[in-house]
């Protein structure tokens, strides 16, 4: 094994291998956030290495990313074994991203199959990579060495593969928490069993216990997993991808939300709202990759999926971008990656969540925009826009942002 310790603390390491089921040409959210990072650290030195999935399950195909990769990455990739395939022959159309509540009208089967994901399915459906990952990783790691092996999750079971990895090996491995483990919204709104949640806390404690450090991505979060040596690592942003981005002025004042809309996000107060500004003929609400939206009479703007460059555009072309916050207990932590785009496009952002979360903190900080949730308050703050906009006051952020730039937040992994 060519596996070296980590070096000492007054010397930055040279060489990281990522373990990471989502990366492109995965779309969304998920691959955003190591995309940035490894950039990051490639600009100051580091050589990385990724071992990730070949034809894997994503929400979205983003093939636009893979020219973000520079030359010099080296990208190692094994076919999981895909439930994707096995899901649509029993009828089913895709796979749940984001969510396991069953709908009213969804079948038995589907219903049966959510039940199965739930209770039988630990920590989650991606576990059928980690026999093809961990061989690639031991294959690497004999044929070079690496300062620091890190695992991304969700899905949570790639943590599974650094910990193996760790207990023969003894490598230097930290985790990447995007989102939490054991109190993750759809487990939170859709209970599995007292067995299964007991599994679900005790792999968390061997993993979070077992790393030589957890980086994850809020304070909430960290504070609600298991003891651990742990480290707050913002999502942040990328200056570069804004580069060649500039607002022009529309004659539709445009209300975008961009993504799904997933398992806990309550829409109805902002619809409510526009219902009663719709004497407000210039208002304009686009749904950007956008599947699944309740039933509405008010006017939708539906728009597919996006590259992420295009999506970009469309978030710097708006007057008002809208953040959901899941509402379920122990949400005050999320941070989506959405949101420091959102802060980095300028355009004014409307949250809507319990007041008192860290995306709030952030949005106020950053003076970026509003958290709200009564739907009064939501309909009062847009017409007082809409008025503004009327009247040619620019209302676009113009507050000093940096402290959530990609380069300064990857400080905190150099400095390990």
């Amino acid at each position: 094994m060519a596996h070296k310790p980590a070096p000492a603390s007054s010397k930055q390491f040279s060489k990281l291998l990522l373990i990471t089921y989502y990366f492109p040409p995965c779309g969304g959210a998920a691959v955003q956030r190591w995309l940035r990072f490894i950039n990051a650290l490639e600009r100051r030195g580091v050589k990385v290495t990724v071992i990730t999935t070949k034809h894997g399950d994503y929400p979205h195909k983003d093939e636009s990313l893979l020219r973000k990769l520079s030359p010099q990455l080296k990208v190692l990739r094994s076919r999981p074994l895909s439930f994707e395939t096995l899901w649509s022959k029993l009828g089913q159309k895709e796979l749940p991203y984001g969510s396991l509540t069953s709908k009213k009208g969804d079948s038995q089967l589907k219903k049966s199959l959510y039940w199965l994901r739930l209770n039988l399915v630990v920590p989650d459906m991606r576990i059928g990579w980690n026999k093809g990952a961990y061989k690639l990783a031991v294959e690497e790691l004999k044929r070079d060495s690496y300062d620091i092996v890190f695992t991304s999750g969700p899905p949570h079971s790639t943590h599974l593969i650094g910990y193996k990895l760790k207990q023969k090996y003894g490598i230097n491995w930290c985790t990447d928490f995007r989102d939490p483990w054991s109190d993750i919204y759809y487990l939170k709104l859709n209970p599995p069993s007292k067995v299964t949640m007991m599994l679900h806390k005790y792999l968390e404690r061997r993993i979070v216990s077992s790393a030589n450090c957890n980086y994850i991505v809020s304070r909430n979060i960290s504070e609600a997993l298991p003891e651990g040596n742990k480290k707050i690592l913002y999502n942040g942003f990328e200056p570069a991808d804004f580069v060649g981005l500039s607002y022009q002025k529309s004659d539709k004042f445009r209300i975008k939300f961009v993504g799904q809309l997933t398992a806990g996000q309550d829409v109805m107060p902002l619809l409510g709202a526009l219902t009663e500004l719709k004497s407000l003929t210039k208002l304009e609400f686009s749904l950007i990759g956008t599947r699944d939206f309740p039933a509405t009479d008010v006017p939708l703007r539906r728009m597919p999926f996006l590259p992420h460059h295009e999506a970009l555009k469309e978030l710097v072309n708006a007057e008002l971008l809208v953040l959901i916050i899941n509402d379920y207990d122990g949400n005050k932590g999320m941070l989506t990656t959405k949101l420091f785009e959102y802060i980095a496009s300028r355009s004014p952002i409307l949250c809507l969540a319990m007041p008192g979360g860290e995306a709030e903190e952030i949005i106020l900080k950053s003076q970026s925009g509003v958290v709200l949730q009564a739907m009064p308050d939501i309909a009062i703050h847009i017409a007082s826009l809409y008025r503004d906009w009327l009247n040619g006051v620019d209302t676009r952020n113009t507050a000093d942002i940096s402290f959530l730039d990609v380069n300064r937040q990857i400080d905190c992994i150099l400095q390990s």
